[in-house]
């Protein structure tokens, strides 16, 4: 299998999203579900660069069948969106799919779609690129990487799902931090006190920061479902 990443130029639904007036950072396509016809029904946490009221939004998406939108409960800057588009408008994805390529992340940002996918061997790489460059003009290729592990299907990694926009963002520097660093290896491969001094924070804050983290996780596996 070969992991690859790749990007071309904006388009679909982020396009669309990312030429309202409110300023948007990204836009991620979580997950889609088929409709008849024509029709897919789209998963999408967009982020804007500052907090938007939900019906000012509302007004800004009159174009967009916009069926629902939820405001992420701690970084208030990441809104969940479910979204009746048609196909092109997720015409990647499409193309993956079609092709029997795994998608893994879709994310519109910076005036480009970043795309990671798996495919079988460079043969299957290359009629990956020629689907999508047929329809969307060049791709530029950004990375490949042998792996033996297909990993999660776009919107497979529900855990992940499950905690965005659930953990500040001093909480994900330091989880991704301690992770990064083999904090969480056996044995460790770095203490807590080089975490602490790499982030420039205290011992003690960076201990109330990993039991927060801990209690999201745990709250999410074991506390009452929604």
């Amino acid at each position: 299998m070969l992991r690859i990443e790749f990007q071309i130029e904006l388009a679909g639904i982020s396009s669309h999203l990312f030429d309202i007036d409110e300023p948007v950072v990204s836009v991620e396509i979580d997950n889609a579900l088929p409709v008849s016809g024509d029709k897919v029904f789209l998963f999408l946490s967009v982020q804007f660069d500052s907090e938007i009221t939900v019906g000012r939004l509302s007004d800004e998406l009159s174009n967009i069948e916009v069926v629902d939108v939820t405001q992420a409960e701690l970084n208030h800057h990441i809104y969940y969106f479910g979204v009746m588009a048609h196909l092109s408008d997720a015409s990647v994805l499409s193309l993956l799919t079609e092709t029997q390529a795994i998608p893994h992340r879709i994310v519109g940002k910076n005036a480009h779609l970043e795309v990671m996918a798996s495919v079988r061997d460079w043969n299957h790489l290359k009629e990956v690129a020629d689907a999508i460059e047929t329809e969307h003009g060049s791709l530029e290729l950004l990375g490949t990487t042998q792996t033996e592990n297909i990993g999660f299907p776009l919107g497979g990694n529900k855990i992940k799902q499950s905690m965005t926009g659930k953990l500040s963002e001093e909480q994900l520097e330091v989880l991704e931090t301690a992770y990064q660093m083999g904090y969480f290896k056996v044995p460790q491969e770095v203490t807590a006190e080089e975490i602490a001094s790499e982030l420039d924070i205290s011992r003690s804050t960076l201990s109330a920061r990993l039991r927060r983290v801990e209690h999201n996780f745990c709250a999410l596996l074991f506390g009452p479902q929604e």
